[in-house]
């Protein structure tokens, strides 16, 4: 049995250097690096979080610099042992002028009885370009899962872009209902900010997804999907490979699919 750990890595990118300091258990791995820019991957080395862990990351991507960050596996938020205090992760993304960032991790899995507390800040120089990708898939295989609260900031050149909150609960009837996620146990986001091209607002449904793009009053969109955790992935990968300014960045291709985290269909 672990009390609640209280961590906070920082990783930050200018031209060809990567530097971070990281604390047990949110490790960062280099994973890659070439002219299209870096590549590191996040290990969440103790598992979880578990209940009551605060845990921080903060990303600086230099001006010019590119970098794609990823994650080894899928993370997994189980109940604290001697709390009932929510896990929290807070994200702070900042990319310079000219820069590139790709922020692309496995899916979150909250597990039954357990809760996150999720806070992703991406703040965008004027010239600068983010895709930014979340996935939360409520419990694994056969459960109902816990609880999901999440808010994405995004702001470009100082003017706010984006503040989004997502609110999931498998144990919440009017949440998992027709106004909510209508039973569905994964949900998508994909940010495109910045100097990046926009596609058309269009919404579509297909075999275990729903979703739809919005484009924001800015240089920016934002694609939301709902459904089976196969099928969410599925239109988010092909929207990232829809995007050929973030080539060299990280993006899988359709000769490497990403890895699917064991979430269940």
């Amino acid at each position: 049995m672990r009390s609640g750990i209280r961590a906070a890595t920082r990783v930050t990118v200018d031209g060809p250097r990567v530097r971070w300091t990281h604390e047990w258990p949110v490790v960062l791995r280099p994973t890659g690096s070439g002219p299209g820019g870096e590549r590191v991957h996040l290990v969440h080395a103790a598992g979880g979080p578990l209940g009551g862990d605060d845990l921080a990351l903060s990303v600086d991507v230099g001006p010019g610099a590119r970098l794609a960050v990823h994650s080894a596996g899928a993370t997994l938020v189980q109940p604290g042992a001697a709390t009932d205090a929510p896990a929290r992760w807070t994200v702070d993304l900042r990319v310079g002028a000219g820069g590139r960032l790709h922020w692309a991790p496995e899916p979150t899995v909250v597990s039954d009885r357990a809760a996150l507390e999720s806070a992703v800040r991406v703040t965008l120089a004027p010239g600068a370009a983010a895709t930014v990708r979340e996935t939360v898939v409520l419990g694994r295989h056969g459960q109902r899962g816990g609880r999901y609260a999440g808010a994405l900031h995004v702001a470009v050149g100082e003017v706010p872009l984006l503040a989004h909150t997502t609110v999931l609960d498998g144990a919440d009837a009017a949440l998992r209902g027709p106004a909510g996620t209508a039973g569905a146990r994964a949900v998508g986001t994909l940010v495109r900010a910045g100097t990046l091209p926009l596609p058309a607002e269009a919404a579509g449904e297909s075999d275990g997804v729903r979703w739809a793009w919005t484009v924001l009053d800015g240089p920016g969109a934002v694609l939301l999907a709902v459904g089976a955790p196969v099928a969410v992935t599925a239109v988010l990968d092909a929207a990232e490979r829809d995007v050929p300014e973030l080539d060299g960045v990280g993006v899988v291709s359709p000769a490497e699919p990403r890895r699917r985290a064991r979430t269940g269909a």
